[in-house]
């Protein structure tokens, strides 16, 4: 199987340069795809200052590609949720009216998404009643594993995201992910708004490119995260015989 992964779209038609680069990345999604392959999305498909999500829908839509989504710190639970049911319904249902948490065990390998999004916080959050539902997903599983959620869980080494907007819940992810490494081969994300590459035990662990725009690597404080330019890309995860290989795409 194939995963095209790609993040941190922050739509919003008026910012007309993010909206070529999203627009470049689903072309060379297009010319890469065949036939089955999936597309992650892994959080903050709109800016915090836009809400409809129809139109950055209807541009992934000429994918014909089945895509599955999870809930940023610039999106809003509610409204995706809202919003897969009004123009994408056969997205898999959340299992609370509230949080975008689900699964998909329709093919070979199993997909877990948890929604990390709280009003107002970067770093998010995720409650002790959704690792429960991980775990029990994690234990349930005969298939290999990939958990999506928006933020980076591990210590980037940055200073916003590790400094300005870390969150405590973190911890207690890590540790459950390592408990159940052997089954879990990939956790995607975003957040970082550049590819960071760690692991957890063996799992691997995966911050895609942002799809608008590249953030400085602020190793050391700075007063405002800055755009960098450098290429937007994204991932393509090849699962095959029980492992997990990651092709970057630049742009």
């Amino acid at each position: 199987m194939q995963f095209f992964h790609i993040s941190d779209l922050h739509f919003n038609p008026e910012d007309k340069i993010g909206t070529h680069n999203i627009e470049k990345i689903i072309e060379s999604i297009a010319s890469y795809k065949q036939s089955d392959d999936i597309l992650l999305i892994s959080g903050d498909i709109l800016n915090k200052d836009y809400s409809d999500y129809e139109p950055i829908f209807d541009k992934i839509f000429s994918l014909h590609m089945s895509f599955f989504c999870c809930t940023g710190n610039h999106d809003n639970s509610q409204n995706l949720i809202s919003a897969l049911k009004k123009l994408y319904p056969s997205h898999p249902k959340p299992i609370t009216s509230t949080k975008l948490d689900y699964i998909c065990n329709d093919f070979p390998i199993k997909i877990i998404t948890l929604d990390s999004f709280k009003e107002n916080v970067p770093g998010g959050e995720i409650s002790s009643q959704q690792l429960a539902f991980l775990e029990k997903e994690i234990v349930a599983s005969s298939k290999p594993i990939i958990i999506m959620v928006h933020q980076f869980p591990l210590n980037a080494h940055l200073d916003f995201f590790d400094i300005k907007t870390t969150s405590p819940w973190r911890i207690a992810f890590t540790t459950l992910i390592e408990k159940y490494q052997n089954k879990i081969k990939l956790v995607a994300c975003g957040h970082l708004h550049n590819s960071v590459i760690s692991h957890i035990g063996e799992t691997l662990v995966i911050s895609a490119f942002s799809a608008n725009w590249q953030a400085d690597f602020d190793f050391k404080p700075l007063e405002n995260l800055k755009n960098q330019s450098r290429p937007v890309g994204y991932y393509i995860h090849r699962f095959e015989h029980e492992k997990m290989i990651s092709y970057a795409v630049t742009l």
